[in-house]
Order: C-alpha cells, then sequence, then structure tokens
C-alpha cells in the first residue's frame, strides 16, 4: 500500500470480506497570553489564539481567537477604608473571550465519489455485478470554524471578616456560524441540502452563589459551620437560521432552544352523549380512535382537544409558527433554575455535610417508546407493569383518572396521546438529596494513630417531583438522557458506605 493512501478500501479486483477506516486530521496553532497587576487592585490578562485546522479548506482553514479579563479590587482602594471593617472585600471584573470549534468532520469541505453501487443487471463475469461510481451529495467548500464568543460580569463580595460571601455573575454567550442545513431549496434540485456556516444563537444566563462560615464555642469546644446556596438559569434563542418561512419542525429566528408545540386538552369526556356531542373535527388526532377497533369514535373517558382558534377542526395549520392551527407553545426541555444548598459541622470529633441540588423547572413529553411511562397505552404487550397503574385509567367507577379509557397504543406518535399535549406534558423539576457524610473520629487513639475516622456515606438518598405523581418508575434527573425520549435509562442508584480512615 502507498504510504499517502494506505487503506484497504482502495484495493481493486474482487473483495468477499474486507473493511477499513482511515482519518487524518492536522492542527497548527500560535499562543499568546500577558498578564498586568497593579498594587493587587487592578488587574489585566489578555490573551489569542491563531489556529488552523486541515478540516476546512485551506483558503478558511485559520481563525483568530482573542480573550480579555479586568477586575477592579474596589475594596483595596483607600476610600474603602470606612467600610473595611464589617464590608472587607468588593471586586468587579468583566471578561470577553472567545473560542473555535474545529469538530465538523474530517473531510466535510470535499465532494466524495460513492463507490459502493452496482448494476442491477450488467455484469462481465455473468457472476459478479458490475460496481460503478456516482458524486455523492454537493457540500459547501467554505466551511470554517464554529466560533462561541462570551461575555462575563461579575461581582465577589465579603462582609465581616468574609464570613459571608456572595458571587455574582451575568452572561452572555454567542455562538457564531454553526454549522447546519443551509438554504432551502426546490426539491427539483435533486440532493440534500449541503450544511454550511449558517446560523447563529445567543444564550444569556446568569448565577448566584452564597456561603455563611463561621465557629464558636459550644461545651468548652469550637463549632465550626457552614452553609451555602446556589442558583443559575439560562436561556437560548436563535438570532440566525436559514428559515424564512418559519417551518416548525426546523429552527427559526427567536425560537427559544428547546420549545415544545403541542395541543391543549381540557379534560376527558365525561359522558358518551358530551363525546358525540362535541364538534370540532378531531381526524387528525384522534384518527385511531374514528377508525381502529371495535369501538369507534369518540366515548366518555377520550381526551378532549380544544379547538382554540375556533374553526371547529383540531389542526396546525400551515405547521409554521404565525399559522399553527392549534398548536401553541406547552413547554421547553430545557434545565431552569438549576439550584443547591449545603451544609457542614464539625464538633468534638463529629463531622457531618449535606448537599441538596435541583432543577425548578423543566419540561418532557414522553416518547413514542417510553413504555415504563405509558404501560400498556404504549404498547399492548407491555410486560412491565407497575401495579397500581390501573387505578389511573378511567372508568365508570373511576372517572377522575389521569389516563383516559383505555385503548391499546394511544402513546404511540401517531395517536391521541402521542401527539404532544397539555395533559400529558411532564414537569421535570426535582429536588434531590444528592449527598449525606457522617464521620466520627476518635480522640483517645491519637498515641496510636495520627487519625481514625469512621464514617458513614449515602448517596442519591432520596427525590421529590411532581413528575412521582403519575410515574415512580423514571428518574425526572435522567428521563432524557436518551435522544429519544425513552426514559430507558437507569436512574441514579442509592449507594451507601461504612468505612474507617487511618492515618499513622
Amino acid at each position: 500500500m502507498s504510504e499517502d493512501v494506505n487503506s484497504l478500501n482502495v484495493a481493486t479486483g474482487i473483495v468477499d470480506e474486507l473493511t477499513d477506516n482511515r482519518n487524518n486530521a492536522v492542527t497548527q496553532g500560535y499562543f499568546g497570553r500577558f498578564n498586568y497587576d497593579y498594587d493587587d487592585r487592578y488587574l489585566l490578562e489578555v490573551s489569542g489564539r491563531y489556529d488552523g485546522s486541515s478540516r476546512f479548506h485551506k483558503d478558511h482553514r485559520w481563525g483568530f481567537f482573542p480573550s480579555a479579563s479586568l477586575g477592579w479590587r474596589i475594596s483595596e482602594e483607600k476610600f474603602w477604608k470606612p467600610l473595611s471593617s464589617w464590608w472587607n472585600n468588593s471586586k468587579i471584573r468583566f471578561s470577553y473571550g472567545s473560542l473555535g470549534n474545529q469538530q465538523v468532520g474530517y473531510y466535510d469541505y470535499i465532494l466524495k465519489l460513492n463507490t459502493t453501487g452496482t448494476m442491477d443487471k450488467l455484469t462481465f463475469d455473468g457472476v459478479n455485478r458490475v460496481p460503478y461510481a456516482i458524486e455523492g451529495d454537493p457540500v459547501a467548500g467554505d466551511l470554517t470554524w464554529e466560533k462561541v464568543i462570551s461575555y462575563n460580569a461579575g461581582v465577589d463580595l465579603g462582609f465581616f471578616n468574609n464570613r459571608l460571601s456572595l458571587s455574582l455573575d451575568m452572561y452572555i454567550r454567542d455562538t457564531k456560524d454553526m454549522l447546519t442545513s443551509g438554504a432551502e431549496l426546490p426539491n427539483v434540485y435533486g440532493a440534500k441540502v449541503p450544511r454550511s456556516n449558517c446560523a447563529d444563537l445567543r444564550t444569556r444566563g446568569w448565577e448566584l452563589g452564597i456561603t455563611w462560615h463561621d465557629s464558636f464555642t459550644l461545651l468548652n469546644s469550637p463549632f465550626k459551620y457552614s452553609i451555602g446556596a446556589g442558583i443559575g438559569d439560562h436561556t437560548t434563542e436563535i438570532t440566525k437560521f436559514n428559515n424564512p418561512g418559519r417551518q416548525l419542525g426546523m429552527h427559526y429566528v427567536g425560537e427559544k432552544l428547546g420549545e415544545l408545540w403541542g395541543y391543549t386538552i381540557d379534560g376527558l369526556f365525561a359522558t358518551d352523549e358530551e363525546a358525540t356531542a362535541y364538534k370540532p373535527d378531531v381526524s387528525l388526532v384522534c384518527s385511531d380512535i374514528l377508525n381502529a377497533g371495535p369501538v369507534r369514535g369518540l366515548h366518555a373517558g377520550d381526551v378532549r382537544y380544544v379547538d382554540l382558534d375556533g374553526n371547529n377542526i383540531i389542526s396546525d395549520g400551515d405547521k409554521t409558527v404565525d399559522n399553527p392551527g392549534d398548536m401553541r407553545i406547552i413547554g421547553n426541555t430545557t434545565p431552569r433554575y438549576n439550584y443547591n444548598f449545603r451544609g457542614s459541622f464539625e464538633w468534638k470529633g463529629i463531622d457531618f455535610s449535606i448537599f441538596f441540588q435541583g432543577i425548578g423547572k423543566r419540561d418532557w413529553y414522553p416518547g413514542a417508546e417510553a413504555n415504563t411511562f405509558w404501560g400498556p397505552f404504549g404498547r399492548c404487550y407491555q410486560s412491565f407493569i407497575p401495579a397500581d397503574f390501573m387505578n389511573n385509567v378511567w372508568s365508570e367507577d373511576n372517572p377522575n383518572a389521569y389516563f383516559p379509557r383505555y385503548r391499546g397504543y394511544e402513546g404511540r406518535s401517531s395517536n391521541s396521546m402521542g401527539k404532544v399535549n397539555t395533559r400529558y406534558m411532564q414537569s421535570l423539576a426535582y429536588l434531590r438529596l444528592k449527598n449525606l457524610n457522617i464521620g466520627y473520629t476518635l480522640p483517645c487513639l491519637k498515641k496510636t494513630f495520627k487519625e481514625l475516622r469512621v464514617y458513614f456515606s449515602a448517596e442519591n438518598l432520596a427525590v421529590w417531583s411532581p413528575f412521582r405523581k403519575h410515574c415512580k418508575t423514571i428518574d425526572p434527573e435522567t428521563a432524557m438522557v436518551a435522544e429519544d425520549d425513552t426514559a430507558n435509562d437507569y436512574g441514579f442508584s442509592k449507594t451507601f458506605t461504612f468505612g474507617v480512615s487511618v492515618i499513622f
């Protein structure tokens, strides 16, 4: 084989079983940094990178990524001295930075030949079909770096000899030249739309942290303790995307990343008469109910969709943002209000720490294969059904149930419960007792050991979530790990550890 083309896939002739892949990329970069500190009051750092990657065409290979940060310790100024007895630290800071992303494939800017095709009937030896080569889908030859540009402003405060500390950050992160589908093209184009650097998005967020730590004497021994809490939030908005018609199912300018569009349901039909009298055409969202099974048509216990636009048809309009029919934004999958709080103390050899963490807001709609949620509403033959599941299913004796009258496969994407809607939209907000540690250092053995400590630790002891009201088998923190919304990943396990730590 050639030293330059050393792949078995370039072999010619009859090959029965042979597979090989080779990828190669080269990067080169230059980096510089400058730091300045004046009297521990004025802080400056400037840096820059100039990087090149063989993943892009030679005319678009290089990118320059600068960054800078400024800090001012106001508490070191002379005019701050009257406050220093109780407000002893105050610092403001600003930063700007940019990074490049080259993970766009190895040879995406090069038009490729597809050599896997074979003639259906033509052979040269009467046995083996004649192979042929054909051009692959068009590519954008001007692919270049995706860029992430961040702006940050923050403040650090300390009070009462830094017993009380507070930190606040606000940031904007712009992602430029994202690699995604290019301009919409008519079907007569005859190929996939090539990917290009044609999308931007902006993330706005903030983070707040506060901590208090102190000590005092309790029963002639020092009692040290600390408590703290933190919270943060962010949203991301599409600022550039080639979707002039604002078609749903694609990104569009103004979209909040994670949006869930769906229909509104205002309960279940109470009687067959009420269901029969319901006028809107529901064939789009309830086609299975109308056309499948021995009992067809709307009945008591079926879901009642709301005709929001009043045209007597439950529809998705033109499937655009401007004409979505009866669909609305009813949720968002972005985790909002990430928070935590913690505490610890040490006293007479006893040490204790506890940590809670959670999400304040996050929405999820179960996918068609989320069988642990849908149960028999997903697949009729589903073998795992919680013991109390049928207690949540509508019947004449249970008219206030969460799930409708039983019909198989209703959780499938094309059926009435599979359509994203308000009734079965799930909140994945949660609070988890993440970590607990208790230890005791024996004071009577210090002549033999420097330290002997017995301890107990536990992870994931408990979780509280509104999601658990209707489903206790899915961990709200891991429900969205699977990209297809199946929630088939294992949740976090409870772990308990007992141990002895000895230092000689």
